[in-house]
């Protein structure tokens, strides 16, 4: 019975496939859920409440095993679920930011490189 209540919960979700040689991607909107509890996640604060993600899952498989995984999703969207206001929250970070020049300390020279004179080859 938990097969079918793990079904019945993911009813809603849709996933879509793709395969080239030996890459596999997996994809679709929504296509996880999870519930934002505990500790948080991401450094937000704990919600308790479910949220969507939507995903992009790749494998890169060797011998028939997976050997790589790579997984990216809509964390802007998460955030927006969760109510953080991403851009009022980068408007406030440039603001006490310091906006002087950025010294390098790897002993690169920052002076401009003048363009290459046209009349040199110009003979």
């Amino acid at each position: 019975t938990g097969d079918r209540l793990a079904a019945e919960q993911m009813a809603d979700l849709h996933s879509h496939w793709i395969a080239v040689g030996d890459y596999v991607c997996e994809t679709g909107w929504p296509n996880m859920r999870m519930k934002v509890t505990h500790d948080g996640w991401m450094g937000l604060a704990p919600a308790g409440r479910e949220i969507t993600l939507c995903s992009v899952d790749f494998w890169h498989l060797e011998a028939g095993k997976i050997r790589e995984n790579w997984v990216l999703f809509d964390v802007l969207n998460v955030h927006m679920q969760l109510g953080v206001d991403v851009l009022a929250r980068m408007r406030e970070f440039n603001k006490a930011r310091s906006m002087a020049a950025i010294p390098f300390d790897d002993g690169l020279s920052m002076q401009a490189i003048p363009p290459a004179s046209t009349a040199e080859g110009a003979q």
